[in-house]
């Protein structure tokens, strides 16, 4: 069934990214847009195009009629040419000769004549014998030797193990664009060694320059290989957007495909786009602010409006964790989208494709994960789905971040006052954060307690306490041979990591990627000043719910996500509640399973099937851990200190 959800995403988007070539503004010239994508194109350069610069370019409509005279012509893009003679000589108009400076070949060049006396100058890639160094050079035909560097490769995208391929072309009157793209065997051990795409925009000296003016570099881009199943291209074009006689330039990121273990989209919904806009200015080119906010904005008013159909909100989620990702990986200031170290490497720590000679993108858009959280929340609702709801609302333990946010988690889980009505002198065995707890309920309504000695049954209405025979239920959370270890959140990891023993005599934990992206679970530190800036490895509480030889069903806060080890390669789903997996004493529910009390939104969430969710709070609740609901959720008991503390609700 096609994504209606995210075609309508896509169409909310075209408005804005046919603004971006100005088509209604005065003196526009719509020039054809160069596409850079994450892999290379194969195949050699093609050969030298007989259309000029400012020549019609014969395009698809060219068969449809004549073509509109009054219209401006599209620029064709004019590609450079390979180098002659082996690459260590490049012959120039009248006999000149320009020399390749020792230790470097000529790859790919140009020639134009840039100063207007008619003789084309030089404008050439030199590359290292491992071709992973290099320059662009310019020569201009009047003094042949007196090279001139426009661009040099950094030093630090050198990536081992990969091969470079390089395109240099004239994408307007007076621009040019190199690029430079490693191209690597195994995607993800080239994203993992940060293989990056590294493309220079060269601005040609106009009239106003002066004669002798040479090229100079007008903006770099940086574009980090994505992980595998992920692809980041960039579409370049150059048009007059605000009128002055000046070529601006805009840069098109588009991002496709989807991280593990999240669903590939289909059809249009299989990539966003979202403008750079970088206008021509006498110091340069300057960014214009408004983009790509407004883009991603326009994206996340059109998932609110699909949350709010019968038809279109089960697409939302989805959609949702493709926009967050999207942001992420475009925004250096998106939540989890940057990372703690700052310069060129920023982007490397964390999630962030994208990087400019400035820096890592900063879109300023601080409320647009917000607006992302709460069309997800209304979708969950619109289909009857409360804990998701609850779960796209929480903050990581922090109070909403909006009114609206607010007002719609008090309509979706009411709020509760809790009171403890019975607290154990049984000491409950303590227990590491991830293990299934040492409280438990039975379906007569008393409460098993598992202390160092042994299980203690509690009958709180006699207030009594009395030894069991009943064997102690094990803490570790295993599948099998295999143990739940950890969840983590790592700044090299887009997504959360569950860690898990294969066996335990197993050297080493075994890691999946979880249907989380890396800004959401518990303590995602929503809201803080820096939240790109990421805190290395952080382990991160749940709360088991289920374990059987097939997997583990886990809830971190409010979202439950379902983990199978069956399959050669383990795999990770979002959970749709009620669980049908019985539940095991220690584990998070009811005896029945119907049943769940996990921490979330800032308090205890108890939610029961086909009755309503609530959020508990106050008592000693925020001291608890290890929280066990009886079945129908009336009482719930967790473990507050040294003892078993039994809470009701009013």
């Amino acid at each position: 069934m096609p994504d209606r959800s995210c075609s309508k995403l896509l169409r909310a988007l075209l408005p804005l990214l046919a603004a971006t070539g100005c088509d209604g503004c005065p003196s526009s010239k719509p020039y054809t847009p160069y596409t850079l994508g994450s892999a290379a194109p194969s195949g050699s350069p093609p050969p030298l195009s007989g259309v000029g610069p400012g020549a019609p370019d014969a395009g698809p409509e060219a068969d449809a009629g004549a073509p509109d005279a009054a219209a401006p012509p599209r620029f064709a893009a004019l590609p450079s040419v390979p180098a002659p003679e082996g690459g260590k000589r490049w012959p120039l108009d009248g006999g000149a000769v320009v020399a390749a400076p020792t230790g470097r070949t000529f790859e790919v060049g140009l020639l134009l004549d840039l100063d207007g006396d008619g003789a084309r100058d030089l404008v050439a890639w030199t590359r290292a014998p491992d071709g992973l160094r290099g320059e662009l050079l310019f020569a201009p035909a009047a003094r042949p030797q007196a090279l001139r560097t426009l661009a040099a490769l950094p030093g630090d995208l050198a990536a081992q193990g990969c091969s470079p391929r390089v395109v240099l072309s004239q994408i307007g009157p007076s621009t040019l664009a190199f690029d430079f793209a490693p191209q690597c065997a195994d995607q993800q051990r080239a994203a993992g060694a940060g293989a990056t795409r590294w493309i220079a925009v060269i601005r040609l000296p106009g009239p106003a320059a002066g004669a002798g003016a040479p090229p100079e570099l007008a903006l770099e881009l940086r574009l980090r290989t994505p992980p595998p199943d992920e692809a980041l291209s960039a579409a370049l074009e150059v048009a007059d957007r605000d009128a002055d006689g000046r070529d601006d330039l805009v840069v098109s990121v588009g991002l496709s495909g989807a991280l593990r273990p999240f669903p590939a989209p289909a059809g249009a919904a299989s990539e966003l786009r979202a403008p750079l806009v970088f206008l021509d200015r006498p110091a340069g080119l300057s960014r214009d602010a408004a983009q790509p906010g407004e883009t991603l904005r326009a994206l996340a008013a059109s998932l609110l409006r699909d949350a709010r159909g019968k038809s279109t909100a089960p697409a939302v989620a989805a959609s949702a964790q493709r926009l967050r990702r999207f942001h992420a990986a475009l925004c250096a200031d998106a939540a989890g989208g940057g990372g703690a170290i700052a310069g060129r490497d920023a982007a490397r720590a964390g999630e962030a494709l994208v990087w400019t000679g400035a820096g890592p993108v900063r879109c300023a858009e601080p409320g647009l994960a917000a607006a992302i959280d709460h069309a997800e929340a209304v979708a969950a609702s619109t289909r009857g789905a409360p804990i998701a709801a609850v779960a796209a609302l929480d903050g990581g333990g922090a109070e909403p971040r909006t009114k609206e946010e607010g007002k719609l988690l008090a309509k979706l889980a009411p709020p509760a006052t809790a009171s403890a009505v019975y607290r154990t002198a049984a000491a409950p065995q303590a227990a590491r954060p991830g293990a299934f707890g040492p409280l438990a309920f039975e379906a007569s309504g008393a409460l098993l307690v598992r202390t160092a000695q042994g299980v203690v049954r509690v009958d709180p209405a006699a207030s009594t306490e009395s030894a069991t025979d009943i064997p102690p239920w094990p803490a570790a959370v295993h599948a099998g041979p295999a143990e739940l270890v950890a969840v983590e959140r790592r700044c090299d990891a887009p997504t959360l990591l569950a860690l898990f023993r294969s066996s335990p005599d197993a050297v080493g934990e075994m890691e999946v990627p979880l249907p989380l992206l890396r800004g959401q679970g518990p303590r995602a530190r929503r809201g803080a000043a820096s939240p790109e800036r990421c805190a290395g490895t952080e382990r991160l509480p749940f709360a088991p719910l289920a374990a059987s030889e097939g997997g583990f069903d886990i809830a971190l806060g409010a979202a439950l996500v379902s983990i199978d080890l069956r399959a050669a390669a383990p795999a990770s789903s979002a959970l749709s509640f009620p669980l049908t997996t019985p539940a095991p004493r220690g584990a998070a529910r009811s005896p029945d399973g119907a049943t769940l009390a996990v921490p979330a939104a800032g308090g205890l969430l108890v939610a029961t099937a086909g009755g309503a969710a609530r959020l508990w709070s106050g008592g000693d609740l925020a001291q608890a851990t290890a929280c066990a609901p009886a079945n129908g959720g009336a009482r719930v008991a967790c473990v507050v200190g040294a003892a078993a503390v039994i809470f009701e609700a009013k």
